[in-house]
């Protein structure tokens, strides 16, 4: 079987949320967080049929959209328990770190979401916790806002759909799956590819946090995130055979690692402290045979990778680059893979 066709399951729906502030709203430099705790609430109380119930302890919770998306569990069975410690949850937001921001009344905001697999089913309540988030408000002085428009992306992140507008919310037209990676970059030789991290990465080694990123550990950790998206989230159970990819991975070097430590704290109201969830953010450039890898790359720039994803964390931009002798203003955008082109034994 070649490689491509292990993940023919995997679908996921981009979408950009764009929103209009209804009294002021202070924004903090990292908005993962603020979105993060404020949906989660929203999401609860539009769906939770025993609120005043533990999740743990709720006869609804293998059927809630709620418990499904924020408290996603490995399984009921002892062996799936036994095996798998805990389940990616089925979403990310899109986000980038910036600087602390005021959004004045009548002034727009607007940060993405990105669903996996069944979550896309949920997505008429997903779309109204995201309405009454504007009811709860966000960040300090919990300012209020308005939903005015959900758009769906495409491979690139650019728009292609309206998918709520004026209260109207239409059913999206397709999902991104492997053929629109596969299809996302034109011919030609590529011998560098750099990956901008935009938001803090936090890879493990034997227990401990990367600061330097090494190609075989990020195409691994792109690979076991797949494998289990996939697995919990998009009905296939099967393991990817992918010994070859990593074989191929070896090759490649990494040229130049611009991306700098950055520290994002956060407060954690379940464990009442503060806690600093530091990751890589910039740019890495590598070197070697990368071409076959960029079908790969941009699904990893789809579901984030590393640690706590869903505040958005492990969000990179993949730039692949004509030849090894580029300059840094050679580049060429996105190219496209021919499907012809796969890693050894694909």
């Amino acid at each position: 079987m070649r490689f491509w066709d292990q993940l023919a399951s995997f679908r996921c729906l981009r979408l950009a949320v764009k929103l209009r502030a209804r009294t002021r709203v202070d924004l903090p430099a990292y908005r993962g967080s603020a979105i993060r705790g404020a949906f989660g609430v929203a999401l609860k109380r539009c769906t939770c049929a025993l609120p005043r119930r533990s999740c743990n302890d709720c006869l609804l919770r293998q059927r809630c959209l709620y418990t499904y998306v924020f408290e996603t569990q490995p399984g009921e069975t002892a062996d799936a328990m036994q095996r798998y410690a805990a389940a990616p949850h089925p979403f990310v937001f899109d986000l980038e770190v910036g600087e602390e921001e005021v959004v004045s009344p009548g002034h727009s905001f607007s940060f993405g979401m990105t669903l996996f697999g069944r979550a896309v089913d949920g997505l008429p309540y997903l779309v109204h916790a995201i309405k009454e988030m504007g009811n709860l408000g966000i960040g300090k002085g919990r300012g209020t806002f308005d939903l005015e428009q959900v758009e769906t992306l495409d491979a690139a992140g650019r728009p292609v759909d309206n998918l709520y507008m004026k209260g109207v919310l239409q059913p999206p037209r397709a999902l991104l799956d492997i053929s629109h990676a596969l299809d996302a970059f034109p011919e030609g030789k590529v011998e560098l590819v750099r990956l901008h991290f935009i938001t803090p990465v936090r890879l493990q080694t034997s227990g401990k946090l990367c600061r330097q990123l090494d190609f075989p550990l990020l195409v691994r950790t792109i690979l076991q995130r797949l494998e289990n998206l996939q697995r919990f989230h998009c009905g296939n159970e099967s393991a990817l055979d992918w010994g070859d990819w990593m074989e191929q991975a070896s090759k490649v070097d990494r040229l130049s690692q611009e991306a700098r430590w950055y520290d994002w704290e956060r407060y954690s109201r379940r464990q009442d402290r503060r806690m600093k969830l530091g990751g890589l953010l910039g740019p890495v450039t590598f070197r070697g045979p990368v071409e076959a890898f960029l079908p790969l790359l941009l699904l990893g720039s789809w579901v984030h990778i590393g640690k706590n994803t869903t505040f958005g964390l492990g969000r990179y931009h993949v730039e692949p680059i004509g030849s090894a002798t580029a300059t840094e203003g050679e580049t060429a955008g996105l190219f496209r893979v021919p499907r012809s082109v796969h890693c050894a034994g694909s």
